[in-house]
């Protein structure tokens, strides 16, 4: 027994108010870190849904040239959703979405990707995007040696 009343004399805890010192800087730090996390994952989430949608251009432009049929990537709710459609706009291929605060802008010359069964788009020109985090943002599609080329 006396040895255990030895222990407890010689332990020391912190006070009340060094807990509450502490309380209060932490949460200080979490008031200025929390914006700006809010502002990475807005830019990221951006960045991943443009990423899939020149993913979703490639797929197009893929399933043109393998199944021998026209393709188009049309845009619905403003800009905000795409799909890929055949040829007849019965039958939707592929489709998505982008973030909110996020799409296809009424400024773009093309309003639609068209691509022919061999692969080959049918108009080319540059779409824009309004994003949140960055702006405006341009993509150009063109053909240079046979291929399509994505440029940001």
């Amino acid at each position: 027994m006396a040895v255990a009343k030895k222990a407890s004399k010689g332990q020391q805890g912190f006070t009340f108010l060094e807990l509450l010192l502490v309380l209060s800087i932490m949460m200080v730090l979490t008031a200025v870190i929390l914006p700006f996390s809010e502002k990475h994952l807005q830019r990221r989430s951006e960045e991943d849904a443009l990423k899939q949608f020149i993913t979703t251009v490639h797929q197009a432009q893929l399933y043109a040239m393998t199944h021998k049929e026209n393709i188009a990537l049309i845009f619905s709710d403003s800009g905000t959703t795409y799909k890929v459609v055949k040829n007849n706009m019965a039958e939707t291929v592929i489709h998505g979405s982008f973030p909110e605060g996020m799409g296809r802008t009424k400024q773009s010359s093309l309003n639609r990707l068209d691509f022919a069964e061999t692969g080959y788009m049918v108009k080319t020109g540059k779409m824009i995007f309004f994003t949140q985090s960055k702006g405006e943002i341009f993509i150009s599609f063109q053909f240079e040696r046979g291929r399509m080329i994505v440029n940001e």
